[in-house]
């Protein structure tokens, strides 16, 4: 929490210190309709016209569905309903300025920090920017909640799969071509274990093999 500190006593104008409650009211976010509720009143607190958070859950390599959470309008989620929002939060880092047409100007920022999802949260220049000073420092506030929001946002999806990290490690070296016996070398397990953790992978990805298991849990930024 120095980092928090130092902006406080940097910018005392802005709630950075008050970071540390979103997180904590993040953390006991359960669904869909909890964390809309969060976003909304972010919004009204800071004077956003626009804030909502986006996750593009991926379905193959090329496909995805995506859900939104907070107060936004159906044009905007059908603006950002495209190839390129979807890479854009998939592989970028910096905010993108989207059409300035559109609701006077809206940023996308890419949400980093939690493996499984490709997130983004979009906005408006609020209210209150003198408060934080630029959008950059806007930007670096919503990067620190970014792994609260999409663990959050991870828990509100019906298909998530939930795979320990034992699980991970097996199906990582697995899919470098590891043989069982090899990745019982490796992780210091028996290669019965190993198996085990291999079948659990394979049973709640809905697979029918091992190779599959990999390729969803690949698609899915996994592993």
């Amino acid at each position: 929490m120095d980092i928090l500190k130092n902006l406080d006593e940097k910018l005392p104008l802005a709630n950075f210190g008050g970071l540390k409650m979103l997180m904590v009211r993040l953390e006991q976010v359960q669904s869909g309709v909890e964390l809309t509720s969060f976003l909304k009143n972010e919004a009204t607190t800071n004077g956003y016209a626009v804030l909502g958070m986006l996750d593009y859950n991926p379905t193959s390599s090329s496909k995805y569905t995506l859900s939104t959470f907070g107060d936004l309008s159906d044009e905007l989620i059908a603006s950002l309903d495209n190839e390129s929002s979807y890479l854009h939060c998939r592989h970028g880092y910096r905010i993108k300025q989207m059409d300035q047409t559109l609701n006077g100007g809206v940023y996308l920022l890419p949400l980093r920090g939690v493996s499984g999802i490709c997130g983004g949260l979009i906005f408006n220049v609020p209210e209150n920017l003198d408060a934080y000073g630029s959008i950059d420092l806007i930007d670096w506030y919503w990067t620190l909640l970014s792994p609260y929001l999409l663990e959050a946002a991870l828990r509100c999806r019906s298909d998530q799969i939930n795979i320990t990290k034992r699980e991970k490690d097996c199906l990582k070296w697995a899919s470098e071509g590891k043989t069982s016996w090899e990745i019982s070398q490796i992780l210091d397990i028996s290669e019965r274990t190993v198996n085990f953790h291999l079948s659990n992978c394979v049973t709640k990805t809905d697979s029918a093999n091992r190779q599959q298991a990999i390729v969803k849990c690949i698609v899915k930024n996994l592993i």
